[in-house]
């Protein structure tokens, strides 16, 4: 699989003992299908992996649209907001806009 970019969110709550990490991998395969990737759990550890492929753009759009917009109500489910880590962008992908 060809990984043309990768998003990592952490959400951290000593108090409440809350350490959650979640990455998005989006890029292609060997038949030039979208991919999307999703690796969650707590920070750390090895967690859960969820793949998709699809061979629309809209259809990868809309999996990353409704996993990210349920990680923007964080704050009302875990007490505190996922933050960006990491950001990592193949040379092959405009990421100015």
């Amino acid at each position: 699989m060809d990984n043309l970019l990768t998003v990592t969110f952490e959400a951290h709550h000593p108090g409440k003992n809350h350490h959650r990490r979640y990455e998005v991998m989006i890029g292609r395969d060997l038949l030039d299908h979208r991919t999307v990737t999703i690796r969650f759990g707590r920070a750390g550890q090895a967690g859960r992996v969820m793949r998709y492929a699809a061979v629309e753009a809209d259809a990868v759009m809309a999996i990353i649209r409704e996993r990210l917009t349920h990680r923007l109500s964080a704050p009302k489910r875990i007490d505190c907001a996922y933050r960006m880590t990491t950001f990592s962008a193949d040379t092959r992908i405009d990421t100015t806009q």
